[in-house]
């Protein structure tokens, strides 16, 4: 299976279409390493396209709302106000929560495609 290219990844989340070419490339490979071969050939560039995604939203690359909060080392709120402070933590799952990957919805959309490829094994 091939590795997307920032071509790939700009094409299916267009928020990222005016990062330089280069940094798309560096994060696609760091993402690579969180999937295997043994993902379905359809959810292994998705998987890492979204991996990608998800840390360059937390890194406040990208354009959009979870982007700017992502900058702003905000992500994983729901709400923010300016006047007269007010934060609000987004609710996330019991399972979902204990994961830094909650923290945007391309690691929430990542979490679920990893729960189909690499799902539990329960030993008895």
């Amino acid at each position: 299976m091939s590795q997307p290219s920032p071509t790939d990844l700009t094409t299916r989340f267009p928020a990222f279409a005016a990062i330089d070419p280069n940094v798309l490339a560096a994060v696609l490979a760091e993402a690579a390493t969180r999937v295997d071969t043994t993902w379905t050939p359809g959810d292994y560039p998705l998987g890492i396209m979204l991996y990608a995604a998800h840390v360059l939203t937390l890194d406040g690359f990208g354009t959009g709302a979870e982007a700017a909060l992502g900058a702003a080392g905000a992500s994983g709120f729901q709400t923010l106000r300016s006047g007269a402070l007010h934060l609000e933590r987004a609710p996330t799952s019991e399972k979902a929560g204990s994961s830094a990957l909650a923290q945007t919805s391309y690691g929430r959309r990542f979490l679920a495609l990893l729960a189909v490829n690499q799902p539990a094994i329960l030993v008895p």
